[in-house]
């Protein structure tokens, strides 16, 4: 009986001191470490890889942007504290910082626990026809430790492809075909749309909630669907615009 006793206080020791050291884990303030992916603080939205495509790109811009989000794990920051991404793998010779994306000095700000960052992409005809991708982790310094293993790195997939969208015409069964709303494609209609909406659309979701940013929901499609067609009528009435009606490979755009 005694040698139990002796046992069970030491195992009740044991157990004391792991969950002390626990403590000091849970609640050291120098501990602090960002999580990163593509998408939204959702679960399900999470995505750690993600792709752009130049051939998509709102006309006229100079600088569009892929967002990613941060997570912080560990104690909330009690001042504005900054992070930095550099380049960890993927095609750097050919995909170059500050000729054709820049990652900026980032700001978490005091009391945050999370938030949505850009990556800027230059625009640049370097790409066109070819495919490229690059790896993304933070850059770690005295505010901030690199997060969880499958939260640590970021893909970016680079293209320039005149290229229909995968669901134009055809999706599965809780999803609606991009054509049901937007007719039949053409890449001067997609720029149009894009420079209209300010999207990327790629799927239109008919059921559950869609993963930003290339998803919508099928009520947001149909707005979406009126102001094109608002859009284009304008366009039409407008007698600054010498091409007047608007019109691709298939005639006058209709929406």
């Amino acid at each position: 009986m005694k040698k139990q006793m002796i046992y069970l206080g030491l195992m009740m020791a044991f157990m004391l001191c792991a969950c002390e050291e626990d403590d000091k884990l849970m609640y050291d303030e120098s501990s602090r470490a960002l999580n990163l992916w593509f998408g939204t603080d959702a679960i399900n939205g999470r995505l750690d890889s993600t792709a752009y495509n130049y051939a998509f790109r709102p006309l006229d811009t100079d600088l569009d942007s892929v967002m990613f989000y941060v997570k912080l794990a560990g104690v909330p920051l009690d001042e504005d504290r900054t992070f930095e991404l550099h380049a960890v793998g993927g095609d750097s010779g050919s995909v170059v910082e500050g000729t054709h994306y820049v990652l900026p000095s980032y700001v978490l700000k005091a009391g945050s626990t999370g938030g949505s960052y850009p990556i800027y992409l230059k625009n640049t005809a370097d790409f066109k026809n070819k495919a490229f991708s690059l790896s993304f982790a933070l850059k770690e310094n005295e505010s901030f430790q690199a997060g969880a293993k499958e939260y640590a790195t970021l893909k970016l997939n680079i293209k320039d492809r005149e290229e229909i969208p995968q669901y134009w015409n055809e999706d599965p069964v809780t999803y609606m075909p991009l054509k049901n709303f937007f007719g039949t494609y053409s890449h001067k209609k997609y720029q149009f749309i894009i420079k209209v909406t300010g999207k990327v659309i790629l799927r239109v979701i008919s059921q559950g909630t869609p993963t930003p940013p290339n998803e919508i929901s099928y009520f947001e499609a149909q707005y979406l669907q009126a102001k094109c067609r608002l859009a284009v009528e304008e366009y039409n009435s407008n007698p600054d615009n010498p091409d007047r009606p608007l019109s691709d490979e298939n005639g006058p755009i209709i929406f």
